[in-house]
Formats: C-alpha cells, sequence, structure tokens
C-alpha cells in the first residue's frame, strides 16, 4: 500500500512505484535549486526599477520644461519694465539738467525728482505686477509615485529627495561638465558617454562644490566595456587639464581598487560594477570622508580624506576609458 497515492501494489510495481516518485523527487530538487540561483541574482526588479527612473526622467525633463519656460516668461517681464523704467528715466533727466542749466529750480522741484527717482528704483528692485505662484491648473503638474503591496500594504514615495535612514543636504541638482579627453555630454548634461578610444582617458568633473554637510549622488552604469569605470572626487583648488598625478583625487575604480591620494590601493580587478549598476556616491564633508554604495550587492565602502591633500571645496570626478562607456547622474 502506497500511503501517498492510497493504491496498492505487488512487490516488483512497488519498486517501479518509488523509483518513478524518486525521479519526481529530483526533478522537483533541480527546480528548487534554479529558483534559488535566479533569487541569488536579484534582478527580478530590475524591470520594476526601470519603470522608476523613467518616471523620473520623464518628470525632470517636465520639471526643467516648465522651469526653462517660467525664466523665459520672467526675461520678458523685467526686459519690458527695464524699458519702460529707462523711457521715465530719460524724461526726468532731461528736466533736470534742463533746469539745472538755467538754474531754474527749487526745494520742491528737488523733492519731487528725488521721489520720482526712488519709485523708479522699486518699481526695478521690487516690480508689484510680478510674482511667481504655483500653477495648480497646470496639465504639466508632477505627478508622485508609490509602491503599493496588495495585501494591504503600501510604502509611499515623496516627490522630494530624501533617506529614510540618514539626513542629507539638498543641493542643487548635479550636471557634468568635461574637463578634457574626448566626452560627449546629452540630457542636460546629465549623461556623460566617452566617444574616441583612440584619444585615451576621458576626465568629467560636476558643477557642485562641497565643502560642509552630506551629499548623497545617484549614478547609473548605463553602459561599460572591458575596463573599470571611476567614480569618486577631488579638490576644486586643482585645476586638472590632462592626465597628470593629482594628489587629492579619491575615489575607486571598482569596490576593491580605489585611489587615494592619487595613488592605486587594494589594485583587485575584478568586474563587479557592470553595465545596468545604480551606485551612490555619499559625500560627507563633515567627518572627512566620502562612500560609495553598491546596490546590486548592497556593498558600501569608504575611504577617509585628509584636508591638507584634498582641501575644500571638493567636486565629483568621473573617469572614462573605453568607447561606449556611458555614466548618467540619477536626480
Amino acid at each position: 500500500m502506497c500511503h501517498g497515492c492510497q493504491q496498492s501494489f505487488c512487490t516488483r510495481h512497488f519498486i517501479k512505484h518509488r523509483i518513478y516518485i524518486s525521479e519526481q523527487m529530483d526533478g522537483l530538487r533541480e527546480k528548487y535549486e534554479l529558483f534559488q540561483h535566479d533569487l541569488n541574482r536579484e534582478n527580478f526588479e530590475q524591470s520594476l526599477l526601470s519603470n522608476i527612473y523613467a518616471w523620473e526622467r520623464k518628470s525632470i525633463r517636465k520639471i526643467q520644461e516648465i522651469a526653462e519656460k517660467a525664466r523665459n516668461d520672467l526675461q520678458q517681464l523685467m526686459n519690458k519694465t527695464k524699458n519702460d523704467v529707462q523711457i521715465s528715466l530719460n524724461q526726468i533727466t532731461s528736466e533736470f539738467k534742463s533746469n539745472a542749466k538755467s538754474d531754474n529750480f527749487t526745494e520742491i522741484d528737488l523733492e519731487r525728482w528725488t521721489k520720482q527717482l526712488s519709485d523708479l528704483r522699486n518699481l526695478l528692485e521690487n516690480p508689484s505686477t510680478v510674482s511667481i505662484v504655483e500653477d495648480k491648473k497646470s496639465s504639466s503638474s508632477i505627478h508622485g509615485i508609490k509602491i503599493i503591496h496588495h495585501q494591504q500594504q503600501e510604502s509611499s514615495y515623496p516627490t522630494i529627495n530624501g533617506s529614510t535612514h540618514e539626513e542629507f543636504n539638498e543641493s542643487i541638482p548635479e550636471h557634468f561638465i568635461p574637463m578634457f579627453g574626448p566626452c560627449k555630454l546629452t540630457e542636460d548634461d546629465c549623461v556623460a558617454t566617452h566617444v574616441n578610444y583612440r584619444a585615451g582617458l576621458s576626465q568629467i568633473s560636476g558643477t557642485n562644490l562641497y565643502s560642509s554637510e552630506k551629499h548623497s549622488i545617484d549614478f547609473l552604469i548605463e553602459k561599460k566595456g572591458t575596463k573599470n569605470i571611476f567614480i569618486g572626487i577631488h579638490s576644486s583648488s586643482k585645476q586638472i587639464s590632462s592626465q597628470a598625478f593629482d594628489y587629492s583625487v579619491h575615489g575607486w575604480w571598482n569596490l576593491d581598487y580605489a585611489i587615494i591620494n592619487g595613488e592605486s590601493e587594494g589594485g583587485n580587478n575584478n568586474e563587479i560594477i557592470r553595465t545596468g549598476d545604480k551606485i551612490t556616491l555619499i559625500i560627507d564633508c563633515d567627518n572627512h570622508q566620502i562612500q560609495l554604495e553598491h546596490h546590486r550587492t548592497k556593498r558600501v565602502v569608504h575611504l577617509p580624506i585628509k584636508l591638507d591633500v584634498c582641501p575644500f571645496p571638493w567636486k565629483i570626478l568621473v573617469r572614462l576609458l573605453t568607447t561606449g562607456d556611458s555614466v548618467r547622474i540619477l536626480r
């Protein structure tokens, strides 16, 4: 009697039945091992993360478009105001010079001209007809996103960047600026791409200066070739215009391959960082250190910084070696 299927067998057929069950067991064990392998690869969330990155880039573009239109509208209004003020100023100046030349003025005239001049200055510096307000009826409004777990649990994420574990200073959004080498910047200077291998190393810095508090900059490795990509900092007081040695450079070519005081340390060239990885560079000015968080492996490495070698203010630094290598600043 088989206690599983509740069927009766003779001895010979019972043995065959047990062999069949054992084969089924082996097949199930293989499925378990395959599933464990896939689980360890941690790639199930990549498609969902791609959706979040796409929303993030789309929202940033909308914000930039709205801000650019507002800047243009404001510039037009200010140009009109300046033109009106100039016309009035010319009239006052003409009257003032004419009366001064003929010595035909009194205290009343002086008081009137002084008030007119004060009114014009106030109109220019504090235009009462111009104000900046939130357009709540705009069709281009940015809607926040949230993650919903369909077991009556949800975790909401605000539209303002922040951290649930640490407090970071909200800096002006970073942008890349080229330093030297064959680099192409795209998408409002948020994407840096190496474009010519024969021209050698491409070095890119950032626009922001860091000298106090803690700051977090997220990078996406959009494409990585056979060689590592460097992410770190350097002192803005050092003008790097070539591949010359610089003591102020600190950062990582890989998680186990660091640059400290401009010199290599570790030298482990294992290809840990690869295409599609998200990396966070944490610049902790108050504690004189930087950290690199590799989200796929959940590893965090850090480097202490000596201010006599790398004085404030600091700037981000990216180095690309292979044609097509591309790094994006996530905002």
